[in-house]
């Protein structure tokens, strides 16, 4: 029995290290050949195909091109896409000039949208997921149901969605939930890559959820949340089932946190600073308004006597 134990345990921690080598490796090799979302273009991807003049002029802004938003698609070739609105309607999202860039169609609704990118073949299914925050009016729907609403075989599910005032910040932990089938993968890898050059690591728990402290990676960081530009975060995992390996992707923005240039002992100090500040400035106005004050006052005896003398 002790004999039997210890090979169940070495094959099960065999096929550990088969999942996390095809992972790593698969990632790193794969990285420039991956579906994947992203707010800007690849060089290396990007369609050779010329521009005619009125696409160009197009492109440079006229026109009410310049109010669309575009997202594009590394490695496209052979993907099936859905844009999802707040309701769960499907729209149609065809990308330009047979490139890999996608013109967002508005929907009239304000909310995440979702953008959802699928290939499959015989043995490998690859998929990328990345909510859009569009404008419009209110939808009157909440984004839990688009965020929990099942859209792909293996899918990573953020919980809870940031809102519009609330993002991914830096230093603040951040949770995802792994699913597949609709169900949670417990002891799953998960790996978190910004584009910053930060690269993490960690295992699902039994509901399926893992948990990242978004690293705080920026450089020269400014005050103000416009002077730091956000960047991407990328997490990625595999599972294999029925001899077909699952690869799936979640990308996002994330900003460097509030806290750099927002303290509350910053803030109490200057509170204190400009308190003091005041009670200085109004102790020197008192004081020379009671200097003024005695020498009026001389003055009205003065006149009063010589008026005295007069009658």
């Amino acid at each position: 029995m002790h004999i039997k134990n210890i090979q169940k345990h070495s094959i099960s921690f065999t096929n550990q290290l088969i999942i996390v080598f095809i992972t790593v490796l698969g990632f790193t090799q794969l990285s420039q050949a991956e579906l994947l979302w992203s707010p800007k273009p690849d060089k290396k991807l990007q369609s050779s195909k010329p521009v005619s003049k009125e696409n160009h002029n197009q492109h440079a802004g006229h026109g009410n091109r310049s109010q669309e938003k575009a997202f594009y698609l590394q490695d496209n070739i052979n993907s099936i896409i859905n844009y999802i609105d707040p309701s769960l309607k499907v729209l149609s999202l065809t990308n330009e000039d047979n490139s890999n860039k996608y013109i967002l169609p508005k929907s009239g609704m304000d909310n995440y949208h979702a953008l959802v990118a699928e290939r499959k073949g015989d043995a490998l299914h690859e998929s990328s997921l990345r909510y859009v925050y569009m404008r419009g009016k209110p939808s009157g729907y909440s984004p839990e149901n688009l965020i929990k609403n099942h859209k792909l075989p293996l899918e990573i599910v953020p919980e809870p969605m940031i809102r519009e005032h609330w993002r991914f910040y830096t230093n603040n932990r951040h949770t995802f939930q792994i699913l597949f089938n609709e169900k949670p993968l417990a002891d799953t890898w998960v790996i978190l890559q910004t584009t910053n050059g930060s690269k993490f690591d960690s295992k699902t728990n039994a509901e399926g959820k893992v948990s990242f402290i978004l690293p705080d990676d920026f450089k020269d960081i400014k005050p103000g949340r416009r002077a730091n530009k956000p960047q991407e975060f990328i997490l990625r995992t595999v599972h294999i089932a029925d001899d077909i390996t699952y690869k799936t992707n979640f990308s996002s923005k994330y900003s460097v946190n509030p806290s750099h240039w927002q303290s509350n002992s910053g803030g109490l100090l200057a509170l204190s600073i400009g308190f003091i500040s005041g009670l200085v400035i109004m102790r020197r106005h008192n004081r020379n308004a009671f200097q003024k004050q005695p020498q009026k006052q001389k003055k009205k005896p003065a006149s009063s006597k010589s008026n005295g003398s007069q009658s």
